[in-house]
C-alpha cells in the first residue's frame, strides 16, 4: 500500500498492510467510505487504501453498477414491494435515469477510476437516508449521480 507520511505535502512510502489495518478497513468501512467520498485521498492512511483499493476493483463496480441498473429497471416497471426493503423513490429515479444509466456505464468500464467516485456512487446506493430513498432529501439524486462520474474520472480522458 502507498500511504503518505502524515505531512500534508509530505512523501508517500509503501507500506505493508497489517492485521489491525485490515480490520479497520473491514470494520469501518462506511467510516471509510464517507471520508473517501468526502475527497480524503486513499494515501492518507492503511485502512483508506485498503478500502479503496477494494472499491475500485473493477469486479466491485461491475456489482455496484448492475445493482444501479437493477434499482433503475425496478423503479421503472414498478416492483413489488418486499417486506423490510427501503424502496427507492420511483419519481427521483426517473428524474436522473440519464445520470444514473451514465454511472452504471462508467463504473462497469474496465480501466482506472478514482476511489472517490466509487465511494459516492455506493454511499448513494446503501444510504437509505439519501436521496435514492428519501423523497424529502434535500440532496438532488442528479447531482449526486453525476458528480459520482465526474469524480470517477477526474482527470482528463
Amino acid at each position: 500500500m502507498l500511504v503518505a507520511d502524515g505531512l500534508a505535502e509530505g512523501p508517500v512510502h509503501a507500506e505493508r498492510p497489517g492485521l489491525r489495518d485490515r480490520l479497520a478497513a473491514r470494520w469501518r468501512a462506511r467510516h471509510l467510505d464517507r471520508a473517501l467520498a468526502g475527497g480524503v485521498p486513499p494515501e492518507a492512511n492503511t485502512a483508506l487504501a485498503l478500502r479503496a483499493q477494494e472499491l475500485t476493483e473493477l469486479e466491485r463496480r461491475q456489482t455496484i453498477a448492475g445493482a444501479i441498473r437493477r434499482v433503475m429497471r425496478e423503479a421503472r416497471e414498478g416492483a413489488p414491494i418486499h417486506p423490510g426493503r427501503i424502496r427507492p423513490d420511483r419519481r427521483r429515479v426517473a428524474a436522473a435515469s440519464e445520470e444514473l444509466s451514465a454511472l452504471a456505464d462508467t463504473l462497469a468500464e474496465p480501466g482506472p477510476v478514482a476511489a472517490t467516485g466509487v465511494a459516492q456512487a455506493w454511499i448513494l446506493l446503501t444510504d437509505g437516508t439519501g436521496p435514492l430513498y428519501n423523497p424529502d432529501s434535500r440532496t438532488s439524486l442528479r447531482a449526486g449521480a453525476a458528480r459520482a462520474v465526474r469524480e470517477l474520472r477526474p482527470w482528463p480522458v
